[in-house]
């Protein structure tokens, strides 16, 4: 934990509200086709490219109702030739909000500027991991927003195009990196696990396990959050264990993945900021201390999922004098055994409930024909 936590003090900077090279040039209205949109589009790109990610993108035209909008899922891949991935996840585009130019600071420019905080903090001990097995990814999904009002349609097109496409299909990442494989698996099959973060930055911020499938996993996730505040890293608790998994439900990006079988960490403050969706979710809206501490926790926790080797970090490069001082300690460690059971039976719930959910509708509709 002294690595990473050291290593994520030393790096606060990056998510300085005002002044942050990965948080600060998101807080702008990024509505569609804006220059602010562009511009976060940028970021993200030469941010993870001059990590070594391969970027692919997965363009696409939809009907709304506004009309035919173009639009652009962002995918950045370290290591596309592993056979599994850790997908972070967050929407990057802000809703379109009469009345003014909407900017959503924790809708969701904190999230996009954690994960490039996590890709560019982590750098050094990925690119140091010897295990092709299980590597990182980045989805940034476009068109989360509704245009009019939420409903199955006018919500989530991102999500929804991406899962489509990559339930039949491997990423061009991937084809790119195996290009002697004749035949690829759909890239959704190389999955183990993915978050979804959103609605994160404001003073008020928890989390419960709001999915079932992934509910031992957001218990390590907080023992790891434990473990950050008994050593002092964090001021308080974000994850709230005390309610049930699946008590509440949000729908989000997760969604169409869910409705396929993929295990998913969803991440979304419940409650909601006071903020969401007004004008007011602009920088003022942030609390400094809350961004840090979300930082750190996932850090921590893909350090420790990915099970890098912090004992191989650099620390020269990395660490402060005092940090180099300290007594090495290894990463704590999310138990992927466990989890592998874990994510088959929520797998294996997930289907049954969405045999359950198809019977009902079926049941509900012929019985209103009656």
């Amino acid at each position: 934990l002294s690595h990473v936590a050291n290593t994520a003090h030393k790096q606060r900077g990056w998510l300085d509200i005002k002044s942050g090279e990965l948080l600060s040039p998101v807080l702008v209205p990024r509505q569609i086709g804006s220059p602010g949109y562009q511009a976060t589009q940028d970021l993200i790109v030469t941010t993870l490219s001059q990590l070594g990610y391969a970027i692919s993108w997965d363009n696409f035209t939809t009907s709304t109702p506004i009309g035919d909008v173009k639009m652009a899922n962002i995918i950045a891949t370290k290591n596309p030739s592993a056979a599994k991935r850790l997908i972070l996840s967050a929407h990057y585009e802000s809703k379109i909000v009469p009345g003014g130019e909407f900017i959503g600071a924790t809708d969701s420019a904190v999230p996009v500027a954690m994960m490039l905080d996590i890709a560019k903090g982590l750098a050094t001990l990925i690119d140091q991991q010897s295990s092709t097995d299980i590597s990182l990814q980045m989805v940034f999904f476009d068109g989360e927003e509704a245009f009019e009002q939420w409903t199955l349609a006018d919500s989530i097109y991102g999500s929804r195009h991406l899962a489509e496409f990559w339930e039949r299909s491997p990423d061009s990442a991937t084809v790119a990196a195996l290009s002697d494989v004749k035949e690829h698996r759909p890239e959704l099959e190389r999955v183990d696990l993915m978050v979804l973060m959103d609605l994160i930055g404001a003073s008020n911020n928890m989390f419960t396990a709001l999915q079932v499938p992934t509910a031992e996993l957001f218990t390590q996730l907080s023992e790891l959050e434990n473990r950050l505040l008994g050593a002092g890293y964090i001021s308080r608790n974000y994850m709230n264990t005390k309610i049930p998994p699946g008590a509440g439900g949000v729908d989000d990006d997760h969604r169409p993945f869910v409705q396929r079988n993929i295990p998913v960490l969803h991440l979304i403050s419940t409650p909601f900021p006071q903020v969401w969706h007004s004008l007011a979710d602009n920088a003022d809206a942030l609390n400094a201390t809350v961004i840090a501490d979300m930082s750190l926790i996932m850090r921590s926790f893909v350090a420790s999922y990915l099970q890098l080797n912090i004992d191989e970090g650099d620390s020269g490069k990395a660490e402060s004098e005092s940090t180099q001082a300290d007594s090495p300690t290894s990463a704590p460690t999310i138990d992927i055994a466990a989890l592998s059971d874990t994510v088959f039976i929520g797998r294996l719930l997930v289907a049954l409930l969405v045999v359950a959910s198809t019977y009902m509708l079926v049941t509900m509709f012929w019985n209103r024909r009656a």
